[in-house]
């Protein structure tokens, strides 16, 4: 079978994402620094991205130098993009980069950049991956970009890689991201996780087509995909530039569902957003502000086990089109520039630009089957002589499951044989849905 970029459950070893991030420490009093906050304590950004700063009267922001307290903020301008990572509230800013070097937000810059973010599900608990959210963030820059790291409680790290490639393979310009979404388990137990974005996009707010798709040219009310192998991507354009979310193809991570709708809704809604079609993207608190929901599937991982998830970004200044189907074409080929960069690099790199599998051996070592630690008479019964209902491979049936496995473990005196039992049964249901413990 062939292997893709994007492996659903690869197992990566741990010094090449985890490890790397030392999450900062409280500097020095003499070197903190005191920030311009919003009215929600978020630190502001000028029109560049960059950090607003307390001055003296009379004194520039710009002609303040940073010092190292800021080091958790990176910078990267890469010909027609600009990223923004900001470690310090766990946010990010996409800019693309017109021909006289004028930066233009591709993505809401209100609140400082706090707008767009990814959300983490573990089990039925939803995180918010922000520092605000009493969530520890660090940023850091890998030789293809910059990563940002988050660590939620003691559940979950979660890795955004933002990797800069050319769109032409031949070409080295820079006109992509790549975004790549890792989600470890650093609990002590099996557990489900799911993964969303939500990204408030402007540039089609006061044109007269909020979205578009490879197969619509218009979307001015909300709409929710359950496949984006038609509309193959999501542009928010204007006549200035435009940010194409590509996300059909069998190279990229399959979605669950892909939301247009209004960023109030998006922004308190239930874990898949409801719609409701031709409804407008005007809400109580804002008119004609649309923004993006992408769900991925959930999966089910054992204790130091990694999914990983990704899609692409294309983007286009002075009225050119992004990327689209020349880019798809190439990707399912595996003629991208990226590949091959990665392919070479691999090594050398040690940082979270590809999933790196390991043998059945490898895996078996780290991570050993509950089946494997059963006595083999009644492990070879019950496997053959148990089906599988619908009824059990639905999600909170299977969530029901695990929260009464975690219970039992904590629980001292607890019933041996009923944990083996619900064991048994989660190793069946996950065989059946292909889940890799």
């Amino acid at each position: 079978m062939k292997k893709t970029w994007i492996t659903k459950l690869a197992f990566i070893p741990l010094f090449l994402l985890a490890s790397s991030f030392v999450f900062a420490q409280e500097e020095d009093e003499e070197e903190k620094i005191i920030y311009v906050t919003d009215s929600n304590g978020n630190i502001s950004h000028d029109r560049y991205g960059g950090i607003v700063r307390q001055a003296n009267p009379g004194v520039k922001i710009e002609n303040i130098k940073r010092t190292p307290y800021e080091r958790n903020y990176i910078e990267i301008e890469r010909d027609d993009i600009q990223l923004v990572l900001n470690g310090n509230d766990g946010t990010f800013a996409i800019y693309g980069v017109a021909e006289k070097g004028n930066k233009i937000p591709l993505l809401s810059t209100n609140d400082g950049d706090s707008a767009s973010y990814f959300v983490v599900k573990v089990g039925r608990k939803e995180y918010k991956l922000q520092t605000s959210n009493g969530i520890k963030c660090e940023a850091r820059k890998t030789p293809l970009g910059a990563q940002m790291a988050y660590m939620v409680s003691d559940e979950a790290q979660v890795v955004i890689d933002f990797s800069f490639m050319p769109s032409i393979a031949t070409s080295t310009r820079i006109d992509m991201l790549r975004i790549s979404v890792f989600i470890i388990n650093i609990g002590r137990s099996i557990q489900s996780f799911a993964v969303k974005g939500i990204f408030d996009t402007t540039l089609g707010d006061n044109t007269n087509a909020h979205f578009s798709t490879a197969a619509r040219k218009f979307i001015n009310s909300e709409i929710q995909f359950q496949s984006m192998y038609e509309d193959l991507w999501v542009r928010s354009s204007n006549r200035d530039a435009a940010i194409q979310f590509i996300l059909g193809s069998k190279e990229i991570t399959k979605t669950d569902y892909v939301t247009l709708s209004s960023r109030s809704k998006l922004d308190s809604s239930t874990w898949v957003p409801s719609v409701q079609t031709s409804r407008s993207f005007n809400s109580v608190t804002s008119y004609n502000n649309s923004a993006l929901c992408i769900n991925w599937p959930a999966t089910y991982l054992d204790t130091l086990r990694t999914a990983s998830y990704g899609f692409y970004i294309s983007v286009a200044t002075g009225g050119n089109n992004p990327a689209g189907k020349k880019f798809l074409s190439d990707l399912d080929n595996g003629k991208t520039a990226l590949g091959v960069a990665v392919k070479n690099s691999a090594v050398k790199l040690n940082a979270a630009a590809k999933p790196i599998p390991l043998t059945k051996e490898e895996v078996d070592s780290v991570t050993p089957n509950i089946l494997n630690s059963l006595p083999s008479s009644s492990k070879e019964a019950f496997v053959k002589t148990k089906e599988i209902t619908e009824a059990q491979l639905d999600p909170k049936y299977i969530q029901n499951l695990l929260d009464r496995i975690a219970s039992l473990k904590e629980d001292e005196t607890m019933d041996k044989a009923e944990l083996q039992k619900l064991n048994e049964e989660l190793d069946l249901i996950l065989n059946k849905l292909g889940a890799n413990r």
